[in-house]
């Protein structure tokens, strides 16, 4: 009795396709670990870089950004956190750096501007833009749990990212006028032990 046997053509294809399925499970399990890495280096690492899709600027930005408590006491326990957190974008080796800051106020769209101090002296600052797209972009590049709270963009240079790599104490004073009256606010952080804005400052040199 002949026994037949598969033509060549045929056990070629077939090994071609295992080649191709093993190729293909290697390139989704290599993509999923990048990607989870990728996902959870926002929380792990000081700093952070990446793309924004939707301008083409690279970002550079504290994994997490400074969380400012809040040392006015008040009956809510509410509101009790501020946000504080320099940037750096780049357009094909054009930098430009920011700081940004968000504040819980009654009225987000208020044209209060907070009082920001480092090591007990306030910060020069400009202007503040209010929102994402003062510093050329379509979306905040920090995430924070309040989508209601107030934002501010402040364009900055390397000596008040220096100064602020090398500070103890943060501290963001804000008075506003509201229908109880005028409220005043402290938020405040020591940074000791934290190397997020050393860290910052230590890239741009």
């Amino acid at each position: 009795m002949q026994q037949e046997c598969p033509s060549q053509t045929i056990m070629t294809s077939r090994r071609f396709l295992e080649t191709a399925r093993s190729a293909a499970r290697f390139t989704f399990i290599a993509v999923a670990g990048l990607l989870g890495g990728c996902a959870a280096l926002p929380d792990d690492a000081a700093v952070v870089e990446q793309l924004d899709p939707e301008t083409g600027l690279t970002i550079a930005r504290l994994g997490r950004p400074i969380e400012l408590y809040r040392e006015t006491f008040r009956k809510d326990t509410t509101n009790k956190f501020a946000f504080f957190g320099p940037f750096e974008t780049n357009q094909m080796g054009r930098r430009e750096l920011y700081l940004y800051v968000a504040l819980p106020l009654q009225d987000p769209a208020s044209k209060i501007t907070p009082v920001i101090s480092a090591d007990g002296t306030p910060l020069a600052l400009g202007e503040p833009g209010r929102g994402p797209d003062f510093a050329g972009l379509q979306h905040s590049p920090y995430k924070i749990p309040m989508s209601w709270i107030a934002t501010y963009f402040y364009k900055i240079d390397r000596d008040l990212v220096t100064r602020l790599g090398g500070a103890a104490s943060l501290r963001i004073q804000v008075t506003e006028p509201t229908k109880e009256g005028t409220l005043k606010n402290d938020y405040s952080a020591q940074l000791a032990g934290d190397p997020r804005l050393r860290e910052f400052s230590d890239r741009q040199n």
